[in-house]
């Protein structure tokens, strides 16, 4: 890996990490507001203009609910609507290029990071037309698309293997099954398509790689909104 940008990537894993251990002593949570927060921060200093970054929770067009989400990143051509005077927000399904469950531990925390996905992947993402770029790059366009929102989970320590962090991955049933898991004290990246992916800098990195990917695969779309209306 070039020098330079593993020298960045090392600063930025110890600043996540020094944050990390001033806030593990902390009521829970004043420590799950802070790294998610910290998060968000991070995210929006790396991911450019003009994706936008908050929480809340997803609907679809066919009544489907997700559970409360620490991190949702979202596309620039559609609404989403913010509570009154708060910032918890309602996205439409539509919305949302993917979403990021945090966690202490992610090794002890599986069941809760399980339990998320249960809820978010039945919700499917309904566009009247869309153009997408695919990953080797090529757009294609589609009279009418749907799609599952993808999720990734970060923790801040967990497994101690990548090898059993990718179990851990494969052996979920797939409905309750994150589309990636990062762990930030090690670096360890998996998702399902790549498997072990990496460690230290090249995991983080590959993190990063992945979740441009997840913001840029739509280029555009057109939602279908009769369901939201009830037609």
């Amino acid at each position: 890996m070039n020098d330079q940008l593993k020298a960045r990537l090392k600063g930025i894993q110890d600043v996540l990490m020094s944050h990390y251990h001033g806030t593990k002593l902390l009521p829970t949570a004043a420590k799950g507001d802070e790294r998610e927060v910290l998060v968000r921060d991070f995210l929006e200093k790396v991911f450019p203009l003009p994706y936008r970054f908050g929480s809340g929770v997803v609907i679809d067009g066919s009544g489907g609910l997700s559970g409360q989400l620490d991190v949702i990143v979202e596309w620039p051509f559609f609404a989403s609507f913010p509570a009154p005077e708060g910032k918890q927000r309602l996205y439409l399904a539509e919305s949302v290029a993917f979403a990021i469950e945090l966690k202490s531990d992610l090794c002890a925390q599986w069941r809760q990071v399980k339990n998320t996905i249960k809820q978010l992947s039945p919700l499917r993402r309904h566009w009247q037309g869309a153009l997408t770029c695919g990953p080797a790059g090529g757009m294609t366009e589609h009279d009418e698309m749907r799609s599952r929102i993808p999720c990734v989970v970060v923790g801040f320590t967990g497994h101690k293997t990548i090898a059993s962090l990718h179990k851990q991955l494969t052996e979920t049933p797939e409905e309750e099954r994150p589309d990636a898991a990062l762990i930030i004290e090690s670096g360890f990246y998996v998702n399902r398509w790549a498997g072990p992916v990496g460690a230290a800098e090249v995991g983080f990195l590959a993190c990063c790689f992945d979740g441009s990917y997840f913001v840029r695969n739509v280029v555009t779309a057109v939602p279908n909104v009769t369901g939201y209306l009830g037609l």
